[in-house]
């Protein structure tokens, strides 16, 4: 019971809240919320509780595993939502927008592993790398996965042995030993899925035209976007298409283009492309434009993150 209280403050700090804003189709501002920070390379807890909370759209920049052991929960990922199952898998990646939708009455228990940009990056000579499965699951654009029954005495095996560790971390070098796991974790569990590439859970609910959508935007980032062009890319009236897209994501088309412009240019921007060329190359025509709107996603202005304007 104490060790269940822990594991709910810890949790808890990793939630604390910073709101943003970003322009509304009508020129207004509207706030969400980027939730939760990541200080170290990795973090993993267990969790079993009644969640009395209803969650907003939200995302963050670091990426997220959920093992889902018992409760009845829907998550929502980029305009699909999935019925969760005993030993499902979900997959979050960084500034992916998602939120989970909790039956309040029965405990929820899941295993969730935070990992940073620059542990999921470490790769081999061979160009393998960590994020392999949030490349799939981005390429799918499918989120959940259920692997075959003997594959997960390895994999959970492994997630206990990090759940010991995350315990032990004050010890002598835990930190250093935590690493080394979650590393192993991530191997079995991307060598997992290269095997069983059909694991991935295809029986979401959605709207076609939604996802239709949010594939073009995610395609053509760089070229001209607006809700007449969509519409008229799936045949659908304008109003129908901006009712059903905010339904989905919890986004307006508009803002969910600037959400994932200014998040593209953040990455180019932090792997040492100037600012001034991040922005054309994200689709902004206004450097002030999108200097501002950078700003206010961001929360600093794109000068100050690493790049050169």
């Amino acid at each position: 019971m104490q060790k269940q209280e822990m594991d709910r403050q810890s949790a808890k700090e990793l939630k604390e809240k910073e709101p943003y804003i970003t322009e509304d189709e009508g020129g207004e501002f509207e706030r969400y919320e980027k939730t939760g920070y990541l200080k170290e390379s990795c973090r993993v807890f267990h969790l079993r509780d009644c969640v009395e909370k209803e969650f907003s759209f939200h995302y963050h920049d670091f990426y997220k595993i959920i093992y889902f052991v018992d409760g009845r929960v829907d998550y929502n990922v980029e305009g699909k939502t999935y019925h969760l199952k005993p030993h499902d898998f979900v997959l979050v990646g960084a500034n992916v927008i998602h939120k989970p939708e909790i039956d309040e009455r029965v405990p929820y228990e899941r295993y969730i592993i935070y990992l940073s940009e620059e542990f999921v990056s470490q790769g081999n000579e061979r160009g393998e790398s960590l994020r392999y499965c949030f490349e799939q699951a981005a390429q799918s654009q499918n989120r959940v996965i259920h692997f075959t029954p003997e594959s997960y005495e390895e994999i959970v095996g492994c997630l206990l042995r990090m759940e010991r560790i995350e315990g032990q971390k004050d010890e002598y070098m835990g930190d250093f030993l935590l690493k080394s796991v979650m590393q192993e974790f991530m191997v079995i569990f991307n060598r997992n899925l290269f095997r069983q590439p059909r694991a991935f859970i295809t029986t979401a609910v959605y709207h076609e035209k939604v996802i239709d959508v949010i594939a073009y935007i995610q395609e053509h980032l760089a070229e001209e976007i607006n809700v007449d062009l969509l519409a008229g890319y799936c045949y659908v009236s304008k109003y129908y298409l901006m009712r059903q897209f905010k339904e989905a994501t919890g986004y307006s088309i508009h803002q969910y283009v600037n959400e994932k412009r200014i998040q593209a240019a953040r990455r180019m921007i932090l792997s040492g492309m100037p600012a001034s060329k991040a922005c054309y190359e994200c689709g902004f025509r206004d450097y002030s434009t999108f200097a501002r709107r950078f700003k206010m996603i961001v929360g600093v202005a794109p000068s100050k993150l690493g790049g050169k304007e």
